[in-house]
């Protein structure tokens, strides 16, 4: 063992890499680790798991540095080169043998590791591909004799940090090229960290908790054991975050996470799925009865007091638990069946546990239909419901000349719902009705207030729904609501689907008539999805005719999806219908759209639907300028900046 005693003042990234690219290209490099993250990340966080990542500190201590090398002479230059470095101390050990060297390594003792390329029979490229195999965990450097295009490529490749030529290295050099391969193999191993771990608790995420099952599945076959997955969720989390803000939610978190840890066995897993969800794998299970105590004790060690804010909080966790292999063979059965157990467990009062069984499946359905209509119906009084209003562009001014209101639920546990969730349900029961009033006064008098606030005239758009239309007092609901918000009808639309229209009799087609003659303007949603009856189009008062999505999203590329959206463009303009284009995401879209002269768009190239408080800069806002050489319209990214800034 000889100490050599050096120094170190920095790296100059820039000069490094204007020095080394022939030989160690930083896009190569950068290609390589990201597939050797692939191919390697389950070795790599395995240690991470359980200590923290290893590596010297570069500033503070000494550099273990391993040579292999069959030729003295090169361990003597080395020894002088590492002796001349400015700031950094190094520990220089010497093996002259290939076997002797991988016997070594496999040892992980050293910070980093200086292979010859020539090592007799064997090369320095066999050693790094064995060392790699080996779970080698500090960085390789390979050195040549000569300068070697195609060596250095390949050296990278298979896993070395660098390559260097001996005659063109000097101390400064080395000493950069150590310090470089010890700083990124750092980052490889903290980005292995991040893509598998939980960053709050420390504990596996989804992406691995998946893996980590499949591999506890698979041990379980050849072992005939049995495997539990449990999903815990704390209850009504929600209020804690309300509270104690996010800060405070992160707090219990934590706290949970290492109570969970702290009470299982090596072999099995704990994670973390997101929000306040948990899941925790146990392999090798004999009995339910073994499940069961591990499920007790959990609801034990969560439920006790958590201080957080000079506050005392009692959290307690629901459990479901599915058995493997009785009911579910594979992952993806496992999950779902434990979620539900979950779920059931909260429904039977929470702070408890279910294991999964297979009546559940049948009642399952019919006991989340029941708890969903219920919510709803309470929804309206509970306030639950919010507006977010999308935009529609004008094509030749670049403004915003409407609004669609767009309804949300945000559940007091589930948070915000899908509107695909609740508004068949709602159709179904007859909630419609009352939600669909809510939306319109709400719609009518958030214009008024924009209106009112100095911002310029648009109209709102509101969809109806056939329940709600069918009403025979829906024409004096609406002069009802248009009153009391004191909006002018013209600043009101009202949409409505192909197919409601397709089966409106004759007191429908008057209440469309009376609609038209307050002054209300009159939209067919989603043309050309529903019955497509051209007749209905010379019959009805009708505005504007909005193009499906499913016309626009493979536009221009899809010839015939092209060719329909140009003809239903052509049609409306020939009934003196203005339209607009739903669903434009791409640049491409929008060029196709204003060269066929469509009226205006809607869709997330321009904005998402955003909350009322953030809708008042979009009436600023011109979203897209014209462009003279082209004639083709641009983002207008200056307005963007400010719109996403606020």
């Amino acid at each position: 063992m000889v100490e050599v005693k050096a120094g170190y003042s920095g790296i100059d990234l820039a000069h490094y890499n204007g020095q080394y690219r022939k030989c160690c290209p930083f896009v190569v490099w950068a290609m390589i680790i990201k597939n050797r993250l692939q191919e390697t990340s389950g070795c790599v966080v395995g240690s991470v798991v359980s200590q923290r990542i290893k590596g010297a500190d570069m500033e503070s201590s000494q550099v273990r540095v391993l040579l292999v090398n069959p030729r003295e002479e090169d361990y003597l230059s080395t020894k002088k080169l590492l002796s001349d470095a400015r700031d950094q101390q190094f520990v220089l050990e010497w093996v002259s043998g290939y076997e002797d060297a991988l016997e070594t390594i496999r040892r992980n003792a050293h910070d980093v590791y200086l292979l010859d390329y020539e090592l007799g029979e064997r090369s320095g490229l066999d050693l790094i591909r064995e060392a790699m195999d080996n779970g080698c965990k500090a960085p390789l450097i390979m050195l040549t004799d000569q300068a070697d295009y195609g060596v250095d490529t390949e050296a990278i490749k298979v896993g070395a940090a660098d390559s260097l030529v001996k005659d063109q290295i000097n101390s400064t050099l080395l000493e950069r090229s150590i310090r470089y391969a010890i700083e990124r193999k750092r980052t490889d191993e903290r980005m292995a960290f991040l893509a598998q771990y939980d960053s709050l608790t420390g504990l596996a995420n989804r992406s691995l908790f998946k893996e980590l099952l499949a591999l506890a599945l698979a041990r379980a076959e050849r072992n005939g054991k049995h495997v539990a997955l449990m999903f815990l969720d704390l209850d009504r989390f929600k209020i804690i975050n309300d509270s104690l803000g996010h800060d405070g939610g992160d707090q219990v978190l934590k706290v949970v996470a290492e109570r969970l840890r702290s009470r299982m066995r090596k072999s099995d897993t704990v994670a973390r799925l997101g929000g306040d969800e948990f899941t925790v794998i146990l392999e090798g299970i004999g009995t339910v009865q073994d499940a069961t105590n591990v499920a007790q004790e959990l609801l034990q060690i969560v439920a006790q007091p958590i201080m957080v804010q000079d506050q005392e909080l009692f959290v307690t966790p629901s459990i479901g638990i599915a058995i493997h292999p009785q009911y579910g063979k594979d992952s993806d059965t496992l999950i779902k069946n434990a979620d539900m157990a979950m779920y059931r467990a909260k429904r039977q009062g929470r702070n408890t546990y279910r294991f999964y069984t297979t009546t559940m499946e049948s009642n399952s359905k019919a006991s989340k239909h029941l708890a969903m209509e219920t919510n709803l119906r309470h929804a309206l009084d509970r306030e639950e419901f919010l507006l977010h209003y999308q935009p529609l562009i004008d094509l030749k001014s670049g403004r915003v000349i409407s609004l669609e209101a767009l309804l949300r639920w945000c559940h007091p546990e589930r948070g915000l719902i899908h509107p695909l969730e609740f508004i068949p349900l709602a159709e179904e029961n007859g909630m419609i009705v009352p939600m669909g009033e809510w939306v319109l006064a709400t719609a009518c008098r958030q214009n008024k207030e924009w209106q009112e606030a100095g911002n310029p005239l648009s109209s709102v758009s509101v969809n109806l729904s056939a329940r709600q239309f069918r009403q025979k007092s829906f024409v004096r609901t609406v002069e009802s609501i248009l009153a009391e918000s004191n909006l002018d009808p013209q600043f009101l639309e009202l949409e409505l689907t192909e197919s409601l229209l397709f089966e409106s009799n004759g007191a429908s087609t008057n209440r469309l008539k009376d609609l038209k003659a307050l002054g209300i303007k009159i939209s067919i949603d989603d043309f050309g999805t529903g019955y497509s009856s051209l007749s209905y189009l010379k019959c009805f008062p009708i505005d504007t005719l909005k193009i499906d999505r499913s016309f626009v999203g493979d536009i221009p590329s899809n010839e015939g999806d092209s060719a329909i959206a140009s003809g239903m463009i052509a049609l409306a303009h020939g009934l003196h219908m203005k339209v607009t284009a739903e669903g434009v995401e791409t640049q491409a879209q929008l060029d196709f759209l204003r060269e066929r002269e469509c009226d205006a768009i809607q869709g997330f190239l321009m904005s998402p639907a955003v909350p009322p408080e953030e809708v008042t800069p979009s009436f600023q806002t011109r979203w897209l300028e014209p462009v003279e050489a082209s004639g083709s319209f641009l983002w207008n990214f200056s307005s963007l900046a400010k719109r996403l800034t606020g």
